[in-house]
């Protein structure tokens, strides 16, 4: 079980740099190129309106959030050996990443919305 949840790392680590790759090219190579500015009012609300890159956006957090939290969970570990501490490390790092998953993700979905 432990390796399933290590090699679900290693892929978020994977997706995270893909997905920030598709973030980074979107969001300045048209300033660059000089058509759009990025930082933009309207270029972010376009940006935050439309379904796709709000899936995008939220994908990221996802896989980020679990790559982080994980990662965070593994230095812990190393630091305790008590099977309740690492049972206890385990779940709270569940409830902070559930929290911050919802919270991250209201404002985008609320956008969609309006």
């Amino acid at each position: 079980m432990r390796t399933r949840f290590h090699l679900i790392h290693l892929v978020t680590g994977v997706l995270i740099a893909v997905f920030l790759g598709i973030h980074m090219v979107r969001s300045h190579l048209d300033s660059i190129l000089g058509r759009d500015d990025p930082t933009s009012w309207e270029s972010m609300m376009s940006r935050a309106t439309d379904g796709l890159w709000v899936a995008l956006y939220i994908a990221l957090l996802a896989v980020a959030l679990y790559h982080a939290l994980y990662g965070l969970r593994g230095i812990i570990l190393e630091l305790t050996s008590s099977a309740r501490a690492a049972r206890v490390t385990t779940w709270c790092l569940i409830a902070i990443g559930i929290a911050a998953f919802g919270w991250g993700t209201y404002v985008p979905i609320h956008l969609l919305s309006v």
